[in-house]
């Protein structure tokens, strides 16, 4: 399977999904094959009307600490557990149509399972590093991000090293200094995990 047979699949899956509202779909960017892949959530508005995961606010966050650990867009692959777009569409009192993003459910996660499984073959990174707690569970026996974030894993199934990290944009919900501090260390053990492997 090429990549180009991944993004048709994803298309396919995409447009032919009907059970929830989906708000378009992007598949993975950067080079293949890759010794760091990185798998987030699901796409958002921006990522959507620019084609690129990671490309939003939470993107800009992630962006510079990437930079911080002498790493360029260019040198990683970002892939997503969901390749659509999971959206809620809410309706005010004068009939006007809000849409936000919400969590993929596992049965949207499980119609990506192959997709993302042929990727990682595909890409056949040294490392690949979980954005969040979505990606985390999907490639992972480990329930939450607080008991796993920072260290490195081994995943018996694709014979690849995983090392969780929280999602960028928990950055902007969680403002303490504390957990700035948590997240700063756990790019710094990143860059280290790099170097042991």
């Amino acid at each position: 399977m090429t990549i180009d047979d991944i993004k048709e699949r994803i298309k396919n899956i995409s447009e032919s999904y009907k059970e929830e509202a989906t708000g378009g779909y992007i598949s993975g960017d950067g080079p293949i094959p890759c010794d760091i892949l990185f798998v987030g959530e699901a796409p958002g508005k921006t990522e959507v009307s620019e084609g690129k995961p990671f490309v939003g606010m939470a993107g800009k966050t992630f962006e510079g600490f990437l930079n911080s650990i002498d790493l360029t867009r260019s040198k990683v692959r970002i892939t997503n557990t969901c390749f659509f777009r999971p959206i809620k569409i809410k309706e005010s009192k004068t009939g006007r149509e809000s849409i936000s993003n919400r969590t993929p459910k596992p049965s949207e996660i499980e119609l990506f399972r192959e997709v993302l499984d042929e990727e990682i073959f595909l890409v056949n990174p040294k490392i690949i590093v979980t954005l969040g707690n979505t990606p985390l569970k999907r490639l992972t026996n480990f329930k939450a991000i607080g008991e796993c974030h920072g260290e490195l894993y081994f995943n018996e199934e694709l014979k690849k090293h995983i090392f969780p990290m929280y999602h960028p944009s928990s950055l902007t919900y969680n403002r303490s200094e504390d957990f700035k501090t948590i997240y700063e260390e756990d790019w710094q053990k990143l860059k280290a995990a790099l170097k042991s492997i």
